[in-house]
């Protein structure tokens, strides 16, 4: 990890009283810092993880299953949420009330890698009207410490996303802490995702006409030019273009289109 951000979060884990780490919970062991939790657990300060983007899962049992497999290994308060629709958000509320009761200062440290939703969660908790945090899904967005005041007495500090410094890239797509426009391969990421998401959910998604068989048969790569070739994406000769149907395949998974 860059020593910049040790710094920056080192700092944060002192000054807080409660440290809540966000995972993506399509990604969450992937999303998770195990040196920061124990750097957290190691000073005596409280951890909670969030797995935040429910909204983006759809086998729910298998989620909770994760969950607890994480909860059992870190030992952590472990939550389940999705930030964007407020789900589970006053979870977090009540185990910051639990925390905090009878303290008349009290301050809630966040930390997560860029794009977790960190920004989406602090908006939520910190409500209408008061200190906001400018959200994106352009990794990075957040920079340096800042401090939002929750109300009298309660603070929250949100820590720049956190990036080890050797985190292979493709991962670090995944986790939406690189667009696909900073991507030294576009290409190659896109069918690697094939791989990650399943042929027959990008065949269904992009509706090709191919049947079960025959997406058993292609390989990442056939179904890439054949999604090229169904979006009308091609260069000189009729060839499919595969480099703009990569970028394209990965463009809708950061929006959320494709998941």
């Amino acid at each position: 990890m860059k020593q910049g951000f040790m710094n920056h979060v080192l700092t944060l884990i002192k000054a807080s009283d409660i440290v809540i780490e966000i995972l993506d919970a399509r990604h969450p062991e992937k999303t998770r810092n195990i040196q920061l939790e124990k750097m957290t657990t190691e000073r005596g300060k409280k951890l909670v993880l969030v797995i935040n983007k429910a909204d983006l899962i759809e086998d729910k049992k298998e989620m909770e299953k994760k969950k607890a497999e994480i909860a059992a290994e870190s030992g952590a308060k472990t939550i389940f949420i999705s930030a964007l629709k407020r789900d589970g958000i006053n979870m977090i509320r009540k185990e910051i009330g639990m925390e905090s009761s009878g303290k008349d200062f009290f301050t809630i440290g966040i930390i997560g890698y860029p794009n977790v939703g960190k920004s989406t969660l602090i908006n939520a908790l910190a409500g209408k009207g008061r200190g906001r945090v400018a959200t994106s899904r352009k990794a990075g967005l957040t920079r340096g410490l800042q401090n939002i005041k929750i109300s009298e007495g309660l603070y929250l500090i949100d820590s720049p996303g956190i990036i080890p410094f050797k985190e292979e890239e493709f991962n670090l797509f995944l986790m939406e802490s690189k667009n696909p426009n900073q991507l030294k391969d576009p290409e190659t990421a896109a069918v690697r995702l094939i791989q990650v998401l399943g042929k027959e959910k990008i065949a269904k998604f992009f509706s090709l006409e191919l049947t079960k068989e025959k997406i058993e048969e292609m390989d990442e790569e056939e179904i890439l030019e054949a999604v090229a070739l169904k979006r009308n994406m091609v260069i000189k000769g009729g060839l499919a273009d595969v480099s703009k149907a990569g970028r394209d395949i990965l463009e809708r998974y950061q929006k959320h289109e494709l998941k």
